[in-house]
This record gives structure tokens, sequence and C-alpha cells, in this order.
């Protein structure tokens, strides 16, 4: 394994610059999410809205009150006029799906009995998988309100902010379904079997217990990024399990669950910090990059967009921003 170098003194511009910064929220944005073709931008706050944004004009599409249950985690589905929501509620744990054309829930998954912290729809399929601090993760499928797998994590409910926290992703095929948990250990399953338990399971060295705040796969499946709330994120060898190397220097003294992310081409790596920087690393060598510097509080969420050149990221100010070529 191998610790991240100092700055790289060739890399000193950041590629990318702010092209529009979005100011819809008035709370803390717990979530970001492109849309499978890249034209809609969604984003979840702590201020019970939903915001849909166009990626070609930059601008507000169309806004959702949540006001019963909050909003915390948001993804498309393949249908880009509808969204998976997880609540942001004391007295409810379940994840609904929301028609954004008329504004109304076509259904509703109950199961979990905590907060889900992670929520991730499969590239392959209409079924989504969801992680919840529980110490569950189940299988879903849109067109059925019943859990069509579950999976009982060992050590499981540890509360939201306990080691216990998972994370769970599908790899680029929807083949793979991946789950970490606290205990250090990531285990992996074919989504076509679940009941027969992990066909393998990698025990990296993190240091110990680990709080989880993300779990990615690169595009072409290769490599796989386990971000901490530890201030490191953990790359790993999605085949054998190996750590190949750690990234750390981003801040994050309370603990926060900031998401990380792979670049496009996979050759580097992007990380939210406390002090509203967006760390970045060379994947080969793990050199650091210059940080990329717009945001004045906490960047929690940053994704890419899968067709465009484009880095959207939040913070808990709150505001959007769009981050493109320079």
């Amino acid at each position: 394994m191998q610790v991240a170098a100092p700055l790289s003194p060739n890399a000193d511009r950041p590629p990318l610059a702010v092209g529009r910064v979005l100011r819809e929220h008035q709370a803390r944005i717990t979530s970001l999410d492109f849309s499978k073709d890249g034209e809609l931008l969604a984003s979840a706050g702590e201020d019970e809205r939903l915001c849909v944004y166009s990626c070609t004009q930059g601008a507000l599409q169309k806004v959702t009150l949540c006001r019963k249950f909050g909003a915390d985690l948001v993804r498309f589905t393949h249908d880009a006029s509808s969204l998976l929501v997880s609540s942001r509620s004391d007295v409810d744990d379940s994840v609904r799906y929301l028609s954004m054309h008329d504004h109304r829930y076509l259904r509703y998954f109950k199961g979990h009995t905590d907060r889900v912290s992670s929520l991730e729809m499969s590239p392959k399929d209409d079924s989504f998988a969801s992680a919840s601090v529980d110490g569950t993760a189940r299988v879903w499928d849109l067109r059925s309100t019943s859990c069509s797998g579950v999976l009982k994590l060992p050590g499981g409910g540890g509360g939201d902010n306990g080691a216990s926290r998972p994370v769970a992703a599908f790899d680029p095929q929807g083949l793979v379904f991946a789950v970490a948990l606290g205990d250090g250990r990531t285990r992996l399953f074919d989504v076509r079997g679940l009941g027969k338990g992990p066909f393998v399971t990698f025990t990296p060295d993190l240091g110990g217990a680990s709080s989880f705040s993300c779990l990615k796969f690169s595009h072409d499946g290769k490599l796989m990024l386990l971000g901490t709330t530890m201030g490191r994120v953990a790359l790993l060898d999605a085949f054998t399990g190996d750590l190949l190397r750690t990234f750390s220097g981003h801040a994050n003294e309370s603990r926060q669950p900031l998401e990380c992310a792979f670049a496009p081409d996979a050759q580097s790596v992007y990380c939210g910090s406390e002090d509203g920087a967006i760390w970045r690393w060379q994947t080969q060598t793990g050199a650091a990059l210059a940080p990329l510097r717009a945001h004045t509080a906490a960047v929690g969420a940053l994704k890419f967009n899968p067709t465009r050149m484009i880095l959207a990221s939040a913070c808990a100010q709150p505001a959007v921003a769009l981050w493109l070529p320079c």
C-alpha cells in the first residue's frame, strides 16, 4: 500500500473552473446526481427541497417540496423524469419513487428501520440498492414494493455516525453488488444470487474500524474507491481487493460523509473537503494535484456528468457549483 505523495509540481493549474453557481437551496445540500443522458442534475437538501437543473442551460427546471418526509439522498432512475429519494425523517426510513412530471410518488419502498446511508441505481435494469445504518443492505425493483433481496450485515446497527455506516454500489455492468461495512470488509455479491452470500470478501488494512462515505467503481470496473469519514480515501483493485494506495490531506475533523469520485478517465481522484476545497490526486502515482477552490463550506457531494465534462459539487453554504474545462 502506498500513501499519496506531495503536491505534484506539474499540476499547479486546475483543469476546471466554475462556470455557474446555483443557489436554489436554503440549507445544506445532502446529495447530487446526474441523469443517465447527462442532460439533467438533481439536488436534495435539508430544506426539504428537490431541485432539477438543466445542464445545458445551467438553470433550475423544477422544484419539489418534500415536507412530510424530507429528502436526503437522490438518484435518477433510467427515466430522467423520475427520481429515487431517501427519507430524512425520524419516523420514516423508506425510499420513495417520485415522478417529477406530476410531482407524485409512484411507490414507497419500506423495510429499513434506520437512516439510508447509500442509494444506487443499477446501470443494467430497473433494480436499485440501498444500505442503511440499521445494518442491512437491500436490492429492490422499481416495479414492485417487495424487496428482492436482503443482506444482514455483520455488526450492523451502529448509528448514522458510527463505525457501522455501510455503503453500496453496483459495478459498471450491473452484475456485481458491493457493500462495505465498518468492520473493514468489502463484500461482493452476484446480483443474480444474493442469497448465496458474497463470492469474495476484501479486507484491506484501513487502520481499524471505519465509517464510510461512499463506494465507487471506475468506469472500466477495474478499480474501487472507498471514501471514509476518517480523512482518507482508499483505492482498491476491484478484482483482487489489494489496497493500492490511500489519499489524504483533505480536512474532515468533524468526520462528515464527504463524497469522492473518479474522474471520467479514472486518471485522477476527487474528494470534498471540510474547508470548502475539492482535493485531487493522480490515481496511478498518488501525487496530490492543485485543489479546486470555490466553496466556502464543507463540500459533501460531488458528481461527474456521465456524458459531458462537467463536475457538480455542493456545500453546506448552500450552493451547487458547475465546473467546466478551462
